[in-house]
């Protein structure tokens, strides 16, 4: 078969939950494994994950796991897709390093085989020749991957912009790309997150005016709320705060896991001294101290928000302090940050957010990045991945306008789900799958199914109804009344004698059914569930849930 095929599980029409099973012949790799943020949270769950169990009919043909870069929408789902399958996997130094905090957390680490690769390495595994690109973006170390097969080359472009001054680390490598390209591409995989906005996406740079006016024109205490993982802004921060006379104090688990491993792989270059901790930071002078925190989307369990409510370690927000949210607001955090902000400013705090001055730029390529992309790479087909369907619509419309060669016949719009096949005649989708996502308690870090959460739902809608029946085992006559309860089921007024005419229906529904349908105990519930179910619509047209429960004595 000299063909490839292309499944994406995750990733696309969706911010988050990337993942991506690339197929050749009997052998597949499968590019990240992140985990999403549900928009709207489903009913006490706060994280999805990729449904795994799909990957089952492939088991014989997995052969790796590669990662493009260390962001939690890109390895947060590691963990459950190697509990059930253990395969090798592939990441820079520092993205294996948050991998491996997180393994630790699931006793995982010893049992899990990881292969630290570097820019321009290619590792060959079966019949997939893999480079790894050195891409620009937020996070540092990232990779665009160059997958070669007998059927032909793809590019996954992992998230990137084209930053050509970036804080840490080089630019993105276009000359490797642009070998690639010459060579042939078969199909570029790219990056949508950004493909609304015009232009080119500012170099992380970009922020450093705007952060010096800060430092400059602060007088009380300094707050720097940004993502954990944005370490050219952490590194921005160090160098300014050095250079005002601040030192800095981190806060918040993950703030200070990643300013921990950049340190120590030297990739964050922090002056001596200028870390301290939150007990030597009380000591300071309030112009003498910048802390730099989790919180920016409005986490009620991160470091800001306990500042701005309840205070975190004796810590809280006070009036004359000033606060910067130096990050993007993720779509679906909106409330979150929005109530952050009113707390904010109940305690006194000056709030400087993204409108208001640049200090935040995006890691994803705007649309100039995409057309550089696009035409060093050359690709014979374009398949746009990462973000809403409408970025990859946009992403598109612009590059058939905007780079010659391009039509609806060599650009593929795909959906999770859909497998893409690939060869040098064509790019077609062959079969469709309906991917239910999979969705993990937060507390337990255990997998809720899609059923589970679906039931939730019914209780939140329609509240629900207890239905408890006695019956003697041994006559199978039924003992006393039925008992009914009500939970959060709307319309029901308990004056009206709801209950009693719903306990008379059930009491009537019994002394119609025959011997062998009580003494049947799976029927028998079945039958009193379906009876009270349908009283139930036609008195107040709601839906509730049922349960149903018998007694034996």
């Amino acid at each position: 078969m000299n063909k490839i095929e292309i499944i994406p599980l995750g990733g696309i029409g969706e911010f988050g939950m990337n993942c991506m099973g690339i197929r050749y012949g009997d052998e597949m790799i499968v590019v990240d494994a992140g985990m999403g943020f549900p928009e709207e949270t489903p009913f006490g769950v706060d994280i999805s994950i990729p449904n795994f169990d799909f990957l089952e009919e492939y088991r014989d043909d997995l052969t790796a796991i590669i990662l493009t870069h260390g962001h939690e929408d890109h390895i947060g789902a590691l963990s459950y897709i190697l509990k059930k399958y253990n395969l090798p996997v592939y990441g820079s130094r520092f993205t294996l390093s948050l991998t491996e905090k997180r393994l630790e957390e699931f006793k995982m680490l010893e049992d899990v085989l990881l292969h630290r690769v570097k820019p321009n390495d290619i590792v060959k595994i079966g019949s997939f020749e893999i480079e790894f690109i050195h891409a620009s973006h937020s996070l540092v170390e990232c990779f665009s991957l160059a997958i070669k097969t007998p059927a032909g080359t793809i590019i996954h472009t992992g998230d990137y912009k084209i930053d050509d001054t970036p804080v840490i680390g080089p630019p993105y490598d276009l000359k490797t790309l642009g070998k690639y390209g010459d060579e042939g591409v078969l199909a570029l995989l790219g990056d949508s997150t950004n493909a609304t906005v015009p232009g080119r996406t500012p170099s992380e740079q970009a922020v450093i005016p705007a952060f010096r006016e800060i430092f400059d024109e602060t007088p009380g205490r300094l707050f720097v709320a940004t993502f954990s993982s944005s370490l050219h802004r952490l590194q921005i921060i160090f160098d300014l705060a050095h250079e005002y006379g601040r030192r800095v104090c981190v806060l918040g688990r993950s703030m200070q896991k990643n300013v921990e491993i950049a340190e120590e792989q030297g990739l964050l270059k922090i002056a001596y001294g200028a870390m301290i901790s939150m007990g030597e930071s009380r000591s300071l002078d309030e112009d003498e101290i910048c802390y730099l925190v989790t919180g920016s989307q409005g986490e009620n369990r991160a470091a800001l928000w306990s500042m701005a409510t309840s205070g975190y370690k004796g810590m809280n927000i006070e009036k004359g302090d000033t606060v910067v949210l130096s990050a993007r607001m993720i779509p679906g955090n909106e409330k979150g940050i929005s109530r952050l902000i009113g707390h904010l400013y109940k305690r006194g705090a000056n709030i400087i957010e993204e409108k208001r001055r640049l200090v935040h730029v995006s890691g994803h390529a705007s649309q100039e990045d995409i057309k550089i992309m696009v035409e060093t790479a050359r690709p014979k087909f374009l398949i746009p991945i990462h973000g809403e369907y409408r970025m990859l619509f946009r992403h598109k419309e612009y590059v058939k306008n905007h780079v010659a060669g391009y039509s609806d016949d060599n650009i593929v719009l795909i959906e999770n789900g859909d497998m893409l096949e690939l060869d040098q005649y064509g790019a077609r989708v062959v079969a469709k799958h309906d991917l239910h996502r999979t969705f993990i308690d937060e507390e337990s870090s255990g997998e809720i199914e899609y059923d589970i959460v679906r039931e939730r739902k019914k209780l939140a809608y329609g509240g629900a109804i207890s239905l408890v029946v006695t019956v003697n085992k041994a006559t199978h006559q039924i003992a006393g009344e039925p008992q009914i309860t009500f939970q959060g089921v709307a319309g029901l007024d308990p004056t009206n004698g709801f209950a009693g005419e719903a306990r008379q229906a059930i009491s009537n529904a019994i002394a119609e059914m025959k011997h062998d349908q009580i003494a049947n105990k799976t029927v028998f519930k079945e039958n009193l569930r379906i009876h009270l179910k349908r009283f139930v619509q036609r008195k107040i047209q709601s839906k509730p849930v049922i349960v149903t429960t018998i007694v034996e004595i």
